[in-house]
């Protein structure tokens, strides 16, 4: 069979479409560990990168990221050219939808929070970010996406990590009997309103409905399941804060502190040992890191705990866990009052 197989994929590639874009030695290595190592078809393989296309926009969005690109709050009131990362997602928009969203499906995040100890508050928030409750789940084929970023013309210092993407997306096709032609997502290859990546889904998305399959496009009770799974998993420690204040202080000390990493692996008795010190109640042998943000009043401090670090579990920037706990805080706020 692979004596046919091989043949015709390098009569594929030398389509001037795929030729100047794909290594033909790449994808045909990229079948044969698919087909060793997971028993894959190799026929599918051979028409889906037949049928490729490749997506020229996506290194100008990797270039754009917010993430990449902006400031939490930093901007000169005054600069129209200037945007807020805050006011991105942190916005009366995504309270109002996040409270219909959370009226919605009332029962199913407290059944969640009871499960999983995860805020419904938290849940609701990163699936407004993430993708707008919904209403943007991305529109770039999720197989032509990974196989550009791994294998073609959008390969980057990341090659490996969107190869094991790509290899898990396909059996994540294979598993849930999709098909990898009709998936859509962002440009990075995440999926549905929870936006996970192919691995994310595999290893945390739950069937919270119990219908026999796990649906993140369709089913608000599998995307709030997972997100909350994924937040149990990653260590989230329930009725815990995510930041707490810091008194006025050294302010060398602080902003030194504050560039390294917001992994929590000082402990707060050794802060207090440089002079900063919490607004808030901390145990003195819990692990702690300093983040910083620029505020319109100026730079902010806090202690960033445990819950800070696992928020960039699901995201790493720094700005998307600001962005995820203060429209946790608004949405959790809003909602208070509304019972009032």
């Amino acid at each position: 069979m692979k004596i046919f197989i091989y043949p015709f994929l390098i009569m594929i590639l030398a389509n001037p479409l795929y030729a100047g874009d794909y290594d033909t030695n790449d994808v045909k290595k990229f079948i044969q560990f698919m087909e060793k190592e997971h028993d894959y078809n190799s026929r599918i393989l051979l028409e889906l990168f037949s049928e490729i296309k490749t997506e020229e926009k996506i290194k100008k969005f990797f270039k754009k990221a917010p993430e990449r690109t902006l400031t939490w709050n930093g901007c000169d009131t005054k600069d129209k050219n200037c945007t807020n990362y805050k006011k991105l997602f942190v916005t009366k928009n995504n309270v109002t939808r996040g409270l219909e969203f959370w009226r919605e499906n009332d029962s199913l995040l407290k059944k969640a929070e009871k499960k999983y100890k995860i805020p419904a508050e938290v849940i609701i928030s990163i699936i407004g970010i993430e993708s707008k409750y919904g209403s943007r789940t991305g529109s770039f084929k999720t197989f032509d996406t990974l196989a550009s970023l791994s294998l073609g013309p959008n390969k980057g210092r990341r090659t490996k990590f969107y190869r094991s993407e790509l290899v898990n997306f396909l059996l994540l096709c294979r598993e849930n009997n999709l098909d990898p032609r009709s998936i859509k997502g962002s440009y990075a290859g995440a999926l549905g309103k929870p936006q996970f990546i192919s691995s994310s889904y595999r290893s945390y998305a739950v069937d919270f409905n119990n219908d026999e399959k796990v649906d993140l496009w369709n089913s608000n009770a599998d995307v709030i399941g997972s997100v909350a799974n994924y937040f149990s998993k990653h260590g989230w420690r329930y009725n815990q804060p995510v930041l707490s204040g810091i008194s006025p202080g050294n302010m060398s000390s602080l902003r030194s502190e504050s560039k390294k990493s917001y992994k929590p692996t000082t402990k707060y008795a050794a802060y207090l040992s440089k002079g900063l010190k919490s607004t808030e109640q901390i145990d003195e042998d819990e692990k702690l890191s300093i983040i910083a943000r620029k505020e319109q009043s100026g730079d902010v401090f806090n202690f960033a705990h445990r819950n800070f670090y696992v928020i960039t579990r699901y995201n790493r920037s720094r700005l998307y866990a600001l962005a995820v706990h203060f429209l946790s805080q608004e949405l959790r706020d809003a909602k208070s009052q509304m019972e009032r």
